[in-house]
């Protein structure tokens, strides 16, 4: 006789043949879960953290979803220890090397994160994990607030919180879905008291972000130039600034957009660096050198957001001479040097948005003295030598030539070194040759082509070499209008560096050589500039082939400024906007804590009494079942209140007869099968529709 099949090989050939996810256990499942989720959330952490630590937390992850995957057990007690050691070592490494306190600490949570899941074993380690993801989910909004970034970690929060539900059902083998949607359902529940405390909570002064290295921003500009260094902002398509113009102010062209960042008078070798001075006095005389700033012409009035940059410049439109209009730390704490440059007291960690007005024409510090000018003249001793010899025999040839006035010498000199650079065989690149120590001589005489700090840095040389006062300014130049919103959008790729020469009666006066060698940089947006010169024949391509991949970026940037505008500035003045359109009258902070208070209150108070409400409401079965017992009743036959489907069976056979009461029975014992037994043929609404069908017996003649 054929041996019978064991119930352990009988559920061994039942199972394979389900998908390989069906076949792990209920804890395997569960764990892949969650390591699926937490994998988003170290990836999205990592962009912000040295690669080592993207490279190590990826691998342990990925160690043990394999664990998990093969069925093998976790790592021995003095395999941890290894590597918490090596974990602590690299976070130690961080904190020395970049003296980033902040970075350190994200690294190392990031890290406890990780070495938690290799001794995830009983419940107690899965809430752990849940609530070092959520405290994650917190601080990756320290460094990041974008859009994008905030969807992600509603989607990581949502899948933490799934998980989180899903441990509360320890018993069989529930569906994640089920989990999901009693997540979605919490998520819901707490969205009214979250836009209430969001929207009338007192704003105070900016609480997301942390500084980042004290020296660079994350822009890529700072307090130094070393000459190539801006060469590497070309390549970024990073968002660095976006500039609404007002509908009744003039639109400036492209070669007039200079967004005035860091100005550096200081040269040492290959590298420049930026003067303390002092901030500008308004009470000093126009044009002076504490007052340097005279406009005219139009302004041009906008409203700015400059992205997170750790810095402190507020990168205006060109010259600005008073304080923004609108930005919840200014006027009151933003400073103007003698210099023209905006900084605010507080580094710029989250987006800043402010409305001014800016003058593209004016003189400046006209009236300067030597002793203020005596700085922008300083050169190192030793350093470029074949310039400084040039620069002598061009002030020699100017100061021979008699039919040059002796106040126009100056702007003579400076003409003709563009004249030079617009003729000779010079040259715009963002690739430039690697250059040495002397960065001017080696433009000049030996490669004549470079990037726009290469050909910036050494105009400024040949100028302090030749009596002409000179200094270094970087910012922005140019951008691109969005043309979904008609949002002028200011990329890294926009960075760029320009020289500013004084002259007699004239003052301050903006050269920008890079301008006469390649017009196109400066007359076209940097997109155009490139694909007109052919040196980005690939970027060129993409866009021609794919336009809908155009459109798509200039929509995400367009919903990213208004994230930006509604979202990361709600400030004091947009709340109390708010509450004025809805008839509140301006508030203090103790007024605005008192009404978001009684707001709360009122919601929890809401949240209290919809379960209560929710208990009055029958179910649907019940609903149904107490309709059949009224059309029962209209039939003679009298029920208890609550009588089960099963003894209503029972009493319609008994008293109408099994066969007038067969088709209602029958129906009646489906009703107590669908809430009573573990496993009913048809559904609520399949037993509805039935019911409508029914054949209704007759009352008995008496």
């Amino acid at each position: 006789m054929p041996q019978s099949i064991g119930p352990e090989l009988k559920e061994r050939m039942s199972t394979a043949t389900l998908p390989w996810h069906q076949r792990l256990s209920r804890q395997a499942r569960d764990d892949l879960f969650l390591l699926a989720v937490l994998t988003i959330l170290v990836m999205q952490m990592s962009r912000v953290l040295p690669i080592w630590t993207a490279i190590f937390a990826l691998l342990l992850l990925g160690w043990r979803i394999s664990l998990t995957v093969r069925s093998k057990a976790l790592p021995k007690r003095w395999q941890l220890v290894v590597l918490l050691l090596l974990s602590a070592a690299g976070v130690a490494f961080e904190l020395v090397a970049n003296a980033s306190i902040s970075g350190a600490a994200l690294t190392m949570l990031l890290l406890l994160l990780v070495l938690k899941t290799l001794e995830m074993q009983a419940r107690r380690d899965s809430f752990v994990l849940f609530f070092l993801g959520f405290f994650c989910i917190v601080t990756t909004f320290l460094f990041a607030q974008s859009m994008l970034v905030a969807l992600l970690m509603v989607v990581v929060f949502c899948g933490l919180l799934t998980a989180l539900v899903n441990a509360h059902k320890p018993v069989g083998r529930p569906p994640l879905w089920e989990s999901a949607k009693s997540a979605l359902l919490l998520l819901g529940i707490g969205l009214p008291l979250i836009a209430t405390l969001y929207l009338v909570f007192p704003r105070f002064a900016p609480l997301w972000g942390v500084p980042n290295a004290p020296t660079q921003g994350r822009t890529g500009l700072s307090g130094a130039m070393e000459v190539g260094t801006i060469a590497d902002l070309a390549q970024s398509r990073a968002i660095a600034l976006r500039v609404r113009f007002d509908e009744d102010s003039p639109v400036p062209e492209q070669s007039q957009m200079y967004f005035r960042g860091p100005v550096l008078s200081r040269i040492q070798g290959r590298s420049w660096q930026a003067l303390n001075t002092g901030p500008v006095n308004a009470k000093a005389p126009a044009g002076s050198y504490s007052n340097p700033f005279v406009p005219q012409g139009q302004p041009v009035r906008y409203e700015s957001v400059v992205e997170a940059h750790g810095q402190r410049w507020l990168l205006p439109l060109d010259w600005m001479p008073t304080a923004p209009e609108r930005a919840a730390d200014m006027p009151a704490t933003s400073m103007l040097n003698q210099e023209l440059v905006w900084n605010s007291y507080r580094p710029l960690n989250s987006a800043k948005r402010y409305q001014t007005t800016s003058y593209l024409q004016g003189q400046y510090a006209q009236a300067a003295q030597a002793q203020e000018l005596a700085p922008y003249l300083q050169l190192p001793e030793s350093d470029n030598p074949r310039t400084r010899t040039w620069a002598a025999q061009l002030r020699a040839n100017i100061e021979a030539d008699a039919q040059i006035p002796a106040s126009q010498r100056d702007r003579a000199l400076v003409e003709h070194v563009l004249q030079l650079l617009r003729q000779d065989n010079y040259s715009y690149t963002l690739q430039p040759p690697l250059y040495s120590e002397d960065t001017a001589d080696d433009f000049w005489f030996v490669h004549r082509s470079g990037f726009c700090e290469h050909i910036a840095s050494a105009y400024a040389v040949l100028m302090r070499a030749a009596g002409i006062p000179a200094r270094i300014v970087t910012g922005y130049q140019g951008g691109e209008i969005n043309p979904v919103d008609g949002v002028l959008i200011v990329r890294q790729s926009d960075a760029h560096a320009w020289v500013e020469v004084w002259l007699p009666r004239e003052g301050w006066v903006r050269i920008d050589p890079t301008g006469a060698i390649a017009p196109q940089r400066i007359n076209l947006t940097q997109t155009a500039a490139l694909q007109s010169s052919g040196s980005d024949a690939r970027a060129a391509a993409w866009g021609n082939d794919m336009p809908w991949l155009t459109r798509l970026q200039a929509i995400q940037d367009a919903m990213d400024y208004r994230w930006t505008q509604w979202v990361l500035n709600y400030d004091q003045r947009s709340q109390q906007s708010l509450l004025e359109s809805l008839g509140l009258q301006r508030l203090n902070w103790l007024q605005l804590a008192t009404l978001s208070v009684v707001l709360v209150l009122a919601t929890g108070l809401l949240y209290l009494v919809w379960p209560y409400w929710r208990r009055q409401a029958r179910d649907p079965w019940a609903q149904l079942l107490t309709l059949t017992q009224t059309r029962l009743q209209q039939q003679g036959l009298q029920l208890p209140a609550h009588t089960p489907p099963a003894r209503m069976a029972q009493a319609a056979e008994g008293f109408f007869g099994p066969h007038a009461a067969a088709d209602v029975s029958q129906w009646l014992l489906a009703m107590d099968a669908l809430r009573y037994a573990r496993h009913s043929p048809e559904t609520l609404p399949e037993l509805k529709r039935r019911w409508r069908r029914l054949s209704w017996p007759s009352k008995p003649q008496t």
